[in-house]
């Protein structure tokens, strides 16, 4: 009994503030757990978005979301995978007010630290769509033009990709 006592003392270490990014990526994996619940959070995305039609596809490597929802502004791209980067709400007063399913803007911040992610969208008010591409959490450069009706195009891929513990067990399922 005293050998295994002496073991654990000898394993155990200081109690020490994790690093930013494993913080992300732990909670990442709280909202990202597997396929389906990227599914999920970006169906709710485009219900949010008044979307009368939502098209999926997926295969074991990349999946993509279709809607014909109000779309996002081009202005708003470099924010929309930004942890707690919401059109939902302003202060606590408007939880109060809140009828959509998600508000948190963690979704897509959650898939853009795990996945390589990117939106192509298109508002009413603008001539043409943008597309923009995130990586570790971060916009990669500025939105670029591209040709799309109304609504938002969401493909995610590589999901785990930077976790390969995680990847693993998604394949294993």
């Amino acid at each position: 009994a005293f050998k295994i006592i002496q073991t654990i003392q000898l394993h155990m270490s200081r109690i020490k503030a994790l690093p930013q990014d494993v913080v992300d990526k732990i909670a990442a994996g709280e909202v990202v757990q597997r396929p389906a619940s990227v599914i999920k959070e970006l169906i709710e995305n485009s219900l949010d978005a008044g979307s009368t039609s939502i098209v999926i596809h997926y295969d074991s490597n990349k999946l993509q979301v279709i809607d014909n929802g109000s779309g996002i502004r081009r202005e708003d791209l470099n924010l929309a995978a930004t942890r707690f980067a919401t059109s939902k709400l302003l202060s606590v007063d408007d939880f109060d007010s809140l009828s959509s399913f998600g508000f948190r803007g963690e979704a897509l911040a959650s898939m853009s630290l795990v996945a390589r992610l990117e939106i192509v969208s298109r508002t009413d008010s603008t001539p043409t769509a943008f597309s923009q591409s995130y990586l570790n959490g971060a916009p990669k450069g500025s939105p670029k033009p591209q040709a799309r009706k109304k609504g938002t195009t969401v493909n995610v891929s590589d999901l785990f990709y930077n976790l390969p513990h995680r990847q693993k067990l998604t394949q294993q399922s």
